[in-house]
């Protein structure tokens, strides 16, 4: 019995848990914190696999796949950047009624209530970093799901494919279709409701500066909630392939569903969005498994490694030139792309429903202002200025209402 041994071959799932234990122990052991980015998470399976004597087949299988998952984070900064250019419309309310409807209030709001230990913004306790480690974990553990499916059962890793591959689509199409204001924006920039603390940025950026901007390019992608949806895709998955050894898993995806709506960062309606999406792409994932890939073993994404490099690259290379857009835009064109930008299409439906706002009518004065509607921005201005009740409030709109009158009369 002393001598008895855990067989991985048999419980890989284990590998998964035993991996998201250590990122979160050393987290609370040595109270720092550090985010693990996607690219050196695929430098270790590249490792890994050269180790095992699988490296050709893990850039067949992989290769093409890692390109799309670039490909899919440069295109959440071009939707936003399409969103703001085009003025196209931007949702806010109907997300807080469903959650008001359901719910009666807003659960963000309220577990923060119950459970942020500190508002302070410089003073995090331990939960506050346990949490923001398990959401960043979000952006890796997919990565890890799909390397030990790879590893252990290479026959259904194009399924997994398949599966992330749908979902990335649809989740993009949602974000373009539906772009949708996340709780803090809807707290803290309008007053929807009382203010949420956003701690996982703060603690992020806390502990590598500027470390959200390489991810958080597109702050309206939050319908649906793609956070929600990849770690109860890769439960369904796992379940397909290993039932219930891989319990360990769905505690952790449960726990995501937590972190999301804690933090502010997800209405629950956007999880429950997510959770749709993740049972459509499994669904439709397994008719196309089932009628496309009966009786294939194990094949490449390609017929042989020169096709799936050249795919590869290609892919890359759009990513690439579009990341590299997207990048020139955000850092010299900054004021264009702040979150007064996009037309926040609630607000300009219901102005009269908003009129005694001062975030809201900040925000209208603001829009007509980075538009170039100087004379249009100025009522808005004029309002927020005597809604501010303090002279911080006051600042804003009293410094762009001097710049309006002072553009329109040099015109």
């Amino acid at each position: 019995m002393g001598n008895r041994k855990v067989n991985l071959k048999k419980y890989p799932f284990l590998m998964i848990l035993l991996f998201l234990i250590s990122f979160f122990l050393v987290i609370i052991l040595f109270q720092r914190f550090f985010f693990v980015p996607k690219i050196l998470m695929l430098f270790f399976f590249l490792f890994a696999a050269g180790l095992l004597g699988k490296l050709r087949m893990f850039l067949q299988d992989w290769y093409i796949f890692i390109g799309f998952l670039y490909l899919f984070d440069s295109l959440r900064g071009t939707i936003y950047i399409t969103i703001c250019r085009f003025s196209l419309p931007v949702y806010t309310t109907y997300v807080i009624k469903l959650e008001r409807f359901l719910f009666g209030s807003i659960p963000s709001s309220d577990l923060q209530k119950w459970l942020l230990h500190t508002n302070s913004s410089d003073q995090f306790s331990w939960f506050e970093k346990f949490v923001t480690v398990a959401h960043g974990s979000h952006f890796v553990a997919f990565l890890l799901v799909g390397f030990i499916i790879w590893l252990y059962k290479s026959d259904s890793f194009q399924f997994f494919k398949i599966s992330f591959y749908m979902a990335i689509f649809l989740g993009l199409l949602g974000y373009f279709i539906v772009p949708t204001v996340p709780p803090w924006m809807a707290a803290n920039t309008f007053g929807l409701f009382p203010p949420v603390s956003r701690f996982v940025m703060a603690i992020y950026n806390m502990a590598i500066p500027d470390i959200s901007s390489g991810f958080d390019t597109n702050p309206i992608a939050a319908m649906p909630s793609l956070h929600a949806a990849f770690p109860i895709l890769c439960s369904l998955i796992l379940w397909r392939i290993w039932r219930w050894k891989a319990i360990p898993f769905y505690f952790y995806a449960l726990f995501m569903q937590f972190v999301i709506v804690f933090s502010a960062e997800h209405y629950i309606v956007d999880v429950l969005a997510g959770a749709i999406l993740a049972f459509i792409c499994y669904f439709v994932s397994s008719r196309i498994a089932r009628f496309k890939f009966s009786g294939i073993a194990h094949q490449s994404d390609a017929g042989n490694m020169f096709r799936v490099v050249i795919t590869g690259i290609i892919i890359l290379f759009i990513g690439t030139v579009i990341g590299s857009y997207n990048r020139n835009q955000f850092i010299n064109n900054r004021a264009a792309y702040n979150l007064y930008v996009p037309r926040y299409i609630d607000f300009f439906r219901n102005e009269k429903e908003y009129s005694s706002s001062f975030p809201i009518q900040l925000y209208l004065g603001s829009y007509y202002f980075f538009k170039g509607k100087y004379k249009e921005a100025i009522p808005y201005f004029e309002r927020a200025f005597i809604l501010g009740r303090t002279e911080k409030e006051k600042g804003m709109p009293a410094v762009r209402l001097y710049r309006c009158r002072e553009l329109l009369s040099n015109n």
